[in-house]
C-alpha cells in the first residue's frame, strides 16, 4: 500500500498483534489466560434461551450501542447502580480503547503505577497520550509523586489502575487507599479508571474497591470469570461518561447472542457458583506456585504472595542480565517470558510468572529449566570474571 498511515498506526507499529496461538507453544509464563480446564466446569445455557425474557428475533438482531438491555438491568442490579450508567464492550480491552478515544488526545498524559498492565499501557500509548509510571509502595501508588506530578502537568487526564488485584504484582490495593488518589485527581479534574478484571477472584478474604461515579470509572470483564471467547465486558460510570462512550462505539452493539448466554449466568446463579469453584482451584495453584519459588534459584526469595489474579511479581537472580536470561529460556529451553521493562521503566529486573493457564505439572518443569539456566549463565558469568582477573577462584 503506497498510502501514508494514520499516526495512530504508526504508534502502534512498535507493537506486536496478541497470538493465542503462541501461548500453546512451549512453557508460557507470560499470558494471564484462564485455566481451560475449568471451562467445562461451568453448566453453559443455550445461547437461544428464551429463559431470559429475551426474544429470539432480538437475540438475531443488531442491538444497542450500550448493549442487550436485559443484561444491562442485570449489571446494574449486580454493582447497585442504574441502567444508564452501565455500558456493554467488546471485553476490557474495548472499554479501555473507548476510554482512551473519549478522554485522551495526543499529547495528554496518562498516569499509572511502574509496574503497570502492559495492554492498557499498549492501548493508551497508541491515542498518543504520554505515560508516566509512578513508584508504587506497599498501600499502592505513592501518594507524594502523585500530587506532584498533578500540580505539574497540567495535561493530566487519567490515572489508570488495577485495585483489586493489580497487574502484574497482584496485590490488593485498599479502598481507602484508593479514596485518597481519587480525591487528588478530584481536585484536578482528573479521571480515576479501575480495571477490576480480576476483582471477583481473590484468594484471602474479599477484594472491594470504589464504586463508580464522580471521577471514578469501573471496568469489568467475563473474560476471567467464564471465558475470554465470549468478548463481553462492562463499563460502570456517570451517565454523562456512559453516553460519550456510546456515541464512539460503531460496531453495532455486543453480540445479542453471546450477551443472552452471560444474562443466563447470571439469572441462573451459575456463574457465581462457578466463581467460587475458580476461587478455590486458582487459589491451590497460586500456593502450589509459591511453594515452588520459594525451592527455586533463578529469582529472589522476596516477593509479594498475590492475593488475586492470575501472576507473581518476582525479581531474577541479581547476578543474571534479564535480557540475557529471558532469551536463553525462549532459545534453550522453550520457556516463555515477558521482560519487566514492558511494565514500566523501573522494572526491568522482574518478570510475571502467569500461574492460571498451565497445569501445575507443566509449571514445575519449567521452572526446573528456568533454574538450570540460571545455574548455568551464573557459572559462565563466574568464569568470565575469572578470565578477567575480576575474581580468585
Amino acid at each position: 500500500m503506497n498510502s501514508t498511515v494514520s499516526t495512530r498506526s504508526s504508534l502502534a507499529q512498535g507493537f506486536a498483534p496478541f497470538n493465542y496461538s503462541s501461548a500453546k507453544h512451549g512453557i508460557n509464563f507470560a499470558y494471564g489466560l484462564p485455566d481451560p480446564a475449568m471451562f467445562s466446569e461451568l453448566a453453559w445455557p443455550d445461547a437461544l434461551s428464551q429463559n431470559t425474557g429475551v426474544a429470539t428475533a432480538d437475540l438475531l438482531q443488531y442491538t444497542d450501542a450500550v448493549g442487550l438491555p436485559k443484561l444491562r438491568t442485570r449489571l446494574a442490579q449486580r454493582y447497585n447502580v442504574p441502567d444508564e450508567e452501565v455500558i456493554l464492550t467488546a471485553g476490557a480491552s474495548q472499554a479501555l480503547q473507548l476510554i482512551g478515544d473519549v478522554l485522551l488526545d495526543p499529547g495528554d498524559i496518562v498516569l499509572t503505577e511502574d509496574p503497570s498492565y502492559l495492554g492498557a499501557l499498549r492501548i493508551f500509548s497508541i491515542t498518543g497520550a504520554t505515560i508516566l509510571q509512578l513508584g508504587m509502595n506497599a498501600d499502592g501508588v505513592d501518594l507524594s509523586a502523585l500530587e506532584m506530578t498533578l500540580r505539574r502537568e497540567p495535561r493530566v487526564k487519567l490515572f489508570y489502575t488495577a485495585p483489586a488485584f493489580h497487574n502484574p504484582t497482584g496485590r490488593q490495593i485498599s479502598r481507602a487507599h484508593m479514596a485518597r488518589v481519587a480525591g487528588m485527581l478530584a481536585r484536578h479534574g482528573v479521571a480515576l479508571v479501575q480495571d477490576l478484571v480480576y476483582s471477583e477472584l481473590p484468594y484471602d478474604g474479599l477484594a472491594d474497591w470504589l464504586p463508580p461515579g464522580g471521577n471514578v470509572i469501573n471496568v469489568h470483564s467475563i473474560s476471567k470469570i467464564a471465558g475470554p471467547g465470549l468478548r463481553v465486558g462492562w463499563v460502570l460510570a456517570d451517565s454523562d461518561v456512559i453516553n460519550s462512550l456510546a456515541r464512539l462505539k460503531c460496531d453495532g452493539g455486543v453480540s445479542p447472542i453471546v450477551s443472552n448466554i452471560v444474562l443466563s449466568l447470571l439469572q441462573s446463579d451459575a456463574l457465581d457458583t462457578h466463581i467460587v469453584r475458580l476461587r478455590q482451584h486458582y487459589r491451590a495453584k497460586r500456593d502450589s506456585l509459591h511453594t515452588l519459588l520459594q525451592r527455586s534459584r533463578f529469582c529472589a526469595p522476596e516477593y509479594l504472595l498475590p492475593s488475586g489474579g492470575f501472576s507473581f511479581w518476582v525479581r531474577l537472580d541479581g547476578g543474571i542480565e534479564a535480557e540475557t536470561f529471558i532469551e536463553a529460556a525462549r532459545c534453550e529451553h522453550d520457556v516463555h517470558l515477558v521482560h519487566g521493562r514492558h511494565y514500566g521503566p523501573r522494572s526491568g529486573d522482574h518478570v510475571r510468572l502467569c500461574f492460571s493457564y498451565l497445569p501445575t505439572n507443566v509449571i514445575e518443569e519449567g521452572l526446573a529449566r528456568l533454574d538450570k539456566l540460571q545455574a548455568k549463565l551464573h557459572g559462565r558469568a563466574i568464569r568470565t570474571l575469572a578470565e578477567n582477573g575480576r575474581l580468585e577462584l
